[in-house]
C-alpha cells in the first residue's frame, strides 16, 4: 500500500513553502537597500568633503593673497625709505600706518589669523601679534609661498605659517631681500569648520596632516583617531576617495580628500550602523515576525494534526483491523472534540458487527453439526436391518456359530456407531469398525474375501467417525454382489503432501467412464430419491469439515475389476 504523507506535515511543508520566498525576496530587497544607501552615502561624503575642501582653500588662498596687497602698499615702501634715510619721526609714522593696515588685512578674513612683515635690513618685524620678535633662524628654514605646519608648544596651539619674500625670488639672495611676509592661521578656524560641517552630517571628521598629526572638530585630542590617521598614512591614501574599514568592533565607510595647499587630508567617516540601524532593525523586525508566524503556524498545524490528523488515523486503523477481520478493536482515545462521537458509533458499530457475525457463526456451526448427525442417522439403520435379516435366516437354519460371531461383530460395531462423544476418532478404530463390517459381510456373503494395508503412521491420524464403513459397504453392496463368484475387497492408505488418502478398491461389476462421471457430478447435487446415500454422504461429510478439496473420487481399479474409491482429507 503507497504510504501517504500525513497532513501534519504537508501543512508544515506548505508553510515553509510560502515563507521561504518571501523571505528570500525581503533579503534581496534588504541587500539592494543597503546598497543604495551605501551609494548615496559615497555620493553625499564625498560633495560635502569637496566642499569642505574648498572652503579650506579659499580661506587659505585668501590669506596668502593679502601679503601680494601688502606688498604693493606704499606705506611699506615710506617706511622703508624712512628706515633708510634714518628719518626717525617718519619712521615711526609709517610704521603705526603699517601696522594699522596689518589689522585691517587681518580683520578683512573669517578667520582668525597673524600677519607680519620682516625688514631684515633693520631685522624689524612688524605683527598683529606683538609677542613675536624677529627670528632669522626661522626665516632661513622657512619655504617661500608654502604653507607649513607647526604643532605649537604646551602654551602655543597649532598653526599653519606661509613666507612670502619680496621680490618672490630674492631668497637666495638676501642682499637683495626688500621685506619678507608672513601669513599665520590656527588650526582651530579648521575645527570651527569641520564642527559647522558634522553638525549636518553624521559620523566623524578630522584634518590629518602629512606627518600624522590630527585635529577633530573638538579641541581634546583623541587617541583613536591618532591610531586611525597612522594607519591610514601607513595604508597610502591618495588624493581622494572612499573605503570601507574596520574600527574596533564595527565596520565604517570612510571618506577622504587632500588638501594639496596645506599638505593635508580631510577624512570623514561614518559607522555603517549609522545608516544601516533602520534597515537592520526593519529586517530583525521582519525575521522575528517571520520566525512568530512559522511558530504560530506549526502550532496550528499541530493542532489539526491533534484534533483532525490523529482521530481520523485512529479511525483508520479501526477499518483496517475490521478489514483483516479483527472485528473485536476497538477505540479507547478521546480526543474530546467532535471525534469523540464517531468513535463512539465505530464502537457500537464494531460491537454490532461482532454480535451478528458469532451469532452467524454459531449458527452455521449448528446448522452444520446438525447435518453431519442427519447424514450419520442415515447410515445406521440401513446397515442394522441388513444384519437382522441376516440373523433372521441363520436363526430359521439353526447355524448358532454364525449367530454367535455375528452377533459379537454386531455388537463391536453398534457399541463404536453409538459412541457419539468423540466426534474425531483415531484412523485405528475406524479400521476396526470396518473389520467388523467385513467380517459380518464374510459371514453373510461367504464368497467375499478382503485385505487391509494402512500405514501404521495413518492408524495414528484423527478422522471422522463412519467415514470408511459407508465406502466399503457400497462397495460390497454394488459391486461385488450382483457379480456372481468370488469377491475381493481391497483397502490402502498412503500420504499425498499435507492429505491422507484412503482407497478402497473392488472386484465387483464396475462402471463405465461415463457413468462413472455421471454419478461423480451426483455427489455434488442434492441427495434425491434417486441418490445413494453412502457415498454422498461421505463425501458431503468430508467436503463441509476440510473444504472443497478434500471429498470422494472414483476411477476404474487397476489391481482389481471393479471400482476405486478415494477418500481425501487434511
Amino acid at each position: 500500500m503507497k504510504r501517504h504523507w500525513p497532513i501534519f506535515l504537508k501543512i508544515n511543508g506548505v508553510i515553509l513553502v510560502l515563507l521561504i520566498p518571501i523571505v528570500i525576496l525581503f533579503s534581496y530587497f534588504s541587500r539592494t537597500s543597503f546598497q543604495v544607501i551605501d551609494s548615496q552615502i559615497t555620493a553625499y561624503n564625498e560633495s560635502q568633503l569637496l566642499f569642505l575642501k574648498n572652503q579650506i582653500e579659499v580661506g587659505a588662498e585668501r590669506l596668502s593673497l593679502s601679503s601680494s596687497v601688502l606688498a604693493r602698499d606704499s606705506s611699506i615702501l615710506k617706511l622703508q625709505t624712512s628706515i633708510l634715510t634714518k628719518d626717525y619721526y617718519g619712521m615711526i609714522d609709517f610704521q603705526t600706518q603699517v601696522k594699522e593696515k596689518l589689522f585691517l588685512q587681518s580683520f578683512s578674513s573669517n578667520w582668525s589669523n597673524d600677519l607680519s612683515i620682516y625688514l631684515p635690513d633693520t631685522q624689524r618685524r612688524i605683527s598683529t601679534n606683538p609677542n613675536d620678535r624677529y627670528d632669522q633662524s626661522v626665516l632661513e628654514t622657512a619655504d617661500n609661498g608654502k604653507w607649513q605646519f607647526h604643532a605649537g608648544g604646551s602654551n602655543e596651539t597649532s598653526y599653519y605659517q606661509l613666507f612670502i619674500w619680496d621680490p618672490y625670488f630674492s631668497k637666495s639672495s638676501p642682499q637683495t631681500v626688500s621685506a619678507i611676509y608672513e601669513v599665520r592661521f590656527g588650526l582651530d578656524n579648521i575645527r570651527k569648520m569641520l564642527r559647522s560641517y558634522k553638525r549636518d552630517s553624521p559620523g566623524y571628521s578630522f584634518l590629518l596632516t602629512s606627518t600624522g598629526e590630527v585635529f577633530s572638530a573638538s579641541d581634546s585630542s583623541n587617541a583613536d583617531l591618532e591610531r586611525l590617521g597612522e594607519r591610514l598614512l601607513k595604508e597610502g591614501l591618495n588624493e581622494g576617495g572612499h573605503r570601507s574599514i574596520q574600527l574596533e568592533e564595527q565596520k565604517a565607510y570612510l571618506s577622504y580628500t587632500f588638501l594639496p595647499s596645506i599638505e593635508a587630508y580631510l577624512i570623514d567617516y561614518v559607522p555603517l550602523n549609522t545608516f544601516h540601524a533602520p534597515i537592520i532593525k526593519s529586517r530583525n523586525l521582519f525575521y522575528i515576525s517571520m520566525f512568530v508566524l512559522v511558530l504560530l503556524g506549526f502550532a496550528t498545524s499541530y493542532l489539526l494534526y491533534l484534533h483532525v490528523q490523529k482521530p481520523i488515523s485512529y479511525i483508520m486503523k479501526g477499518l483496517k483491523h475490521m478489514e483483516m477481520g479483527d472485528y473485536s478493536f476497538r477505540i479507547n482515545k478521546r480526543f474530546h472534540n467532535e471525534f469523540d462521537y464517531m468513535m463512539l458509533r465505530f464502537n457500537d458499530m464494531g460491537n454490532e458487527i461482532q454480535h451478528l457475525i458469532t451469532n452467524v457463526y454459531e449458527e452455521q456451526n449448528r446448522s452444520r453439526l446438525a447435518t453431519l448427525k442427519q447424514l450419520q442417522s442415515q447410515i445406521n439403520p440401513h446397515f442394522l436391518y441388513n444384519c437382522l435379516s441376516f440373523i433372521a435366516g441363520c436363526a430359521k437354519a439353526g447355524y448358532t456359530d454364525t449367530i454367535k460371531q455375528m452377533t459379537y461383530h454386531l455388537g463391536d460395531y453398534y457399541r463404536y456407531t453409538t459412541r457419539v462423544e468423540n466426534q474425531m476418532p483415531l484412523l485405528e478404530e475406524e479400521v476396526d469398525l470396518v473389520n467388523h463390517y467385513l467380517n459380518i459381510y464374510s459371514l453373510r456373503l461367504e464368497r467375499l474375501d478382503y485385505q487391509i494395508d494402512i500405514p501404521s503412521d495413518m492408524l495414528n491420524e484423527p478422522v471422522m467417525r463412519l467415514i470408511l464403513q459407508p465406502v466399503v459397504e457400497n462397495a460390497i453392496v454394488h459391486g461385488i454382489e450382483p457379480k456372481p463368484g468370488p469377491g475381493t475387497i481391497m483397502v490402502s492408505g498412503h500420504r499425498e503432501s499435507d492429505w491422507n488418502v484412503l482407497v478402497v478398491e473392488d472386484s465387483g461389476v464396475g462402471m463405465t467412464d461415463l457413468e462413472i462421471a455421471d454419478y461423480v457430478q451426483s455427489l455434488e447435487r442434492p441427495m434425491d430419491e434417486h441418490t445413494g446415500c453412502g457415498l454422498w454422504n461421505v463425501n458431503q461429510r468430508l467436503v463441509q469439515r476440510f473444504g472443497p478439496d478434500a471429498g470422494i473420487s472414483i476411477t476404474s481399479s487397476k489391481q482389481l475389476s471393479g471400482l476405486s474409491v478415494a477418500l481425501r482429507w487434511k
